[in-house]
């Protein structure tokens, strides 16, 4: 089970949370990781 909670102005009350089953905790904090590198290639620099 992997659980994580984005909290931000919008959220501040509740935070947004995304959970579920995950292939273990090495394997899903590198598809998290790597999420998010491809995510920055998106923002302005």
């Amino acid at each position: 089970m992997f659980l994580i909670a984005f909290t931000k102005k919008r959220y501040a009350g509740t935070p947004l949370v995304v959970q579920g089953p995950g292939a273990g905790a090495d394997v899903t904090a590198m598809g998290v990781f790597f999420e998010v590198l491809k995510l920055l290639h998106y923002l302005p620099r």
